[in-house]
C-alpha cells in the first residue's frame, strides 16, 4: 500500500461528489465529522499513517467535499486500528476513530470493493484474533491475511515465506512472540464484540 501523502494534489470534480456524504457517515456514527477545520492532529498523531493511502486530516477533508466513491474505495478505512488516539487529539471533539467505522459500515453496507483487497482482510483478521485470544498474535494475523488475499495455499505459503526473515528477526529482538496468549479476560472481550456485532445488525 502507498504511503499516506498530503503532498499529491488531483482535482476535485463536483460532478463525482455527493453533497449529502458526510450527513450519511454522520447518520452511521460518524458524529460531528462536519466540524473538521484541518489541524492535522489526528494525522500527527495516528500510529499507523505511514500504512494509509489517505491521512485521517485528508479523508475527513474528502469526506466534507462529499468524495464519496474515493472514500469507500480508501485503504485507510480498514487499516485504522481503533486507537482513539486521533479521537482524544481532536480539538473539535470530533469521534474520528466512529467516523472509521461509519465509512467501512457504509463501505460493506454498499458492497464496495476496496482499492487494497489486504485492507479488508486485515481488518477482518484482526477482529477474529482478538475475539479468539483477547489480543493480537502477529504470525497468526500474516498467516491469515494471506489465506484471504492469495490464489490458494501455496501462493500464501509463498507470501509467508518472503515474510519469514523479518519475523524471525522481530522474534530474536524479543519484538514478536512465536506462540499465542489468552488474555485473562478474554470472555469480556468477546462480549464486546458480540455486543458491536449487535448493533451493526440493528443498524
Amino acid at each position: 500500500m502507498p504511503a499516506a501523502s498530503d503532498v499529491s494534489y488531483q482535482p476535485v470534480r463536483l460532478r463525482e461528489c455527493e453533497a449529502d456524504f458526510v450527513t450519511q457517515v454522520e447518520e452511521h456514527g460518524g458524529r460531528d465529522a462536519h466540524l473538521c477545520y484541518q489541524c492535522g492532529s489526528c494525522s500527527g498523531g495516528c500510529p499507523v499513517v505511514f500504512m494509509m493511502d489517505h491521512t485521517p486530516r485528508k479523508l475527513l477533508r474528502m469526506i466534507n467535499l462529499g468524495m464519496k466513491d474515493q472514500v469507500l474505495a480508501s485503504g485507510t478505512i480498514w487499516v485504522c486500528a481503533s486507537c482513539f488516539t486521533c479521537t482524544t487529539r481532536c480539538p473539535r471533539g470530533i469521534d474520528i476513530a466512529k467516523v472509521m467505522t461509519a465509512c467501512r459500515e457504509l463501505a460493506q453496507k454498499e458492497g464496495r470493493e476496496i482499492d487494497n483487497p489486504r485492507s479488508p482482510a486485515f481488518y477482518q483478521s484482526f477482529v477474529e484474533i482478538v475475539e479468539n485470544y483477547g489480543r493480537l498474535f502477529e504470525p497468526m494475523l500474516m498467516a491469515k491475511i494471506a489465506m484471504r488475499t492469495r490464489d490458494g495455499p501455496i501462493d500464501a505459503a509463498r507470501e509467508l515465506v518472503k515474510d519469514a526473515p523479518l519475523g524471525l528477526e522481530m522474534a530474536r529482538r524479543g519484538k514478536l512472540s512465536l506462540l499465542p496468549h489468552r488474555t485473562k479476560d478474554l470472555e469480556q472481550v468477546r462480549k464486546i464484540v458480540r455486543k458491536v456485532r449487535e448493533m451493526e445488525v440493528r443498524k
